[in-house]
């Protein structure tokens, strides 16, 4: 369980491989979604990202409440966050990246 400005829920953060098309989906259409904040990345470039072990994403239940892309170190030990987006869940409340 987190909690984000008062508002308390229960987070599950799962790994997206592009086997999971319901997933991969709902991540592209979050980003989509942010996109004038984010630029727009494309399909193949979020399968690439779940393909290489990229992706991970936040479910609030059955919806999805947000994701980050990252590359894993090969010959660093830092992993590169590429982009981190959180939903916002109500006008007015905020959240992390808001």
């Amino acid at each position: 369980m987190i909690e984000l400005e008062g508002m308390q829920m229960a987070i599950k953060v799962l790994p997206v491989t592009g086997e999971q098309p319901d997933l991969l989906s709902a991540a592209i259409a979050l980003g989509d979604r942010y996109a004038k904040r984010l630029g727009l990345l494309t399909p193949p470039a979020y399968r690439k990202y779940a393909d290489n072990g990229g992706l991970l994403v936040a479910l609030e239940g059955d919806e999805l409440v947000g994701y980050a892309l990252f590359g894993l170190p090969k010959r660093s030990q830092y992993v590169r966050l590429s982009t981190c987006v959180w939903q916002r869940n109500a006008e007015g409340t905020g959240s992390l990246g808001s």
